[in-house]
């Protein structure tokens, strides 16, 4: 099992890109990107891409784009050192149209993530992709019979938290003027509390957007291995502490889960080990 790592900022950037058990990272790129994913200005990040030797960097450009932003990102992709990048993940067929028309469709990944829930969609999207992500809004029983369906290896996420809303919408800013708050929208630090459970949801709003993400660390760790037509699995640090997020990736580099025993509270399967759907070979059998 290969795994792509998402730093969580510049001191671990660098820290990770110079070892070598770790050979993919995932970032941001400014202007383009959204949510708490740490993030480099263009400029910056060609700077590092000159240094190395073979790709290893892969871009976050996962949010849903206006027309009129499709001409900005046009310019930023001509400036990209397109031959030093490993993969575009995106969500917006925009973003697909923009980077096929520079000629290279081979680094693109298809990441729209609560969408690809069955075989018939991966199957389509990885004719037109180098990479599928498939969802991890279906329980591991459905992603299981899932991918031994599928025609090529797939990329999953093994380990973060997933954000279970977005909206382009300013959420934060049109509640706190609703209520004469005069709390600064775009703090990181905001969560939506469960009303019958002792959940709390982070909520948090950029230029982009508002996102919640949900209360806890979702995690695959021996499944990995049993899963058929993976190659990579996506390990997220969003909403974790550095010193934390470092100790959950050497555990998945050296195949040692004792990480789940640090903080307990902290990590669970959630909907990986729930039925979400009906599987037509069991509504035949309930007819």
């Amino acid at each position: 099992m290969k795994y792509i790592i998402e730093p969580k900022n510049l001191t671990q950037f660098k820290k990770f890109l110079n070892k070598p058990q770790i050979t993919d990272l995932r970032i941001g790129l400014e202007e383009v990107s959204s949510g708490l994913i740490f993030k480099m200005n263009i400029d910056d990040l060609n700077v590092y891409l000159q240094k190395m030797d073979t790709a290893k960097i892969s871009l976050q450009i996962t949010r849903i784009f206006h027309e009129s932003e499709l001409d900005n990102l046009k310019k930023i992709f001509l400036k990209l050192n397109w031959p030093k990048i490993k993969f575009i993940f995106y969500s917006d067929l925009g973003v697909y149209e923009v980077i096929k028309k520079l000629g290279y469709v081979n680094k693109l990944v298809y990441d729209a993530n609560t969408y690809m829930t069955n075989a018939s969609d991966i199957n389509f999207f990885l004719k037109l992709n180098q990479y599928v992500v498939v969802s991890n809004q279906i329980s591991y029983y459905e992603m299981d019979e899932l991918l031994k369906k599928v025609t090529r290896p797939t990329i999953i996420y093994g380990f973060g938290k997933s954000t279970i809303f977005y909206s382009k919408r300013p959420l934060l800013r049109n509640y706190f003027l609703y209520r004469n708050l005069n709390y600064a929208y775009n703090e990181p630090n905001y969560y939506l509390k469960e009303e019958y459970r002792n959940d709390f949801y982070h909520i948090y709003e950029d230029q982009h957007g508002s996102y919640v993400y949900e209360p806890k660390f979702y995690y695959l760790f021996d499944e990995l291995f049993m899963l058929k037509n993976v190659e990579y699995a996506i390990i997220s640090c969003v909403d974790m502490k550095s010193k934390l997020f470092e100790q959950v990736v050497n555990g998945y580099l050296q195949n040692n889960s004792s990480f789940l025993l640090t903080n307990p509270d902290m990590f669970y399967k959630g909907i990986l080990k729930e039925k979400s759907v009906l599987l037509k070979n069991e509504v035949a059998k309930n007819e």
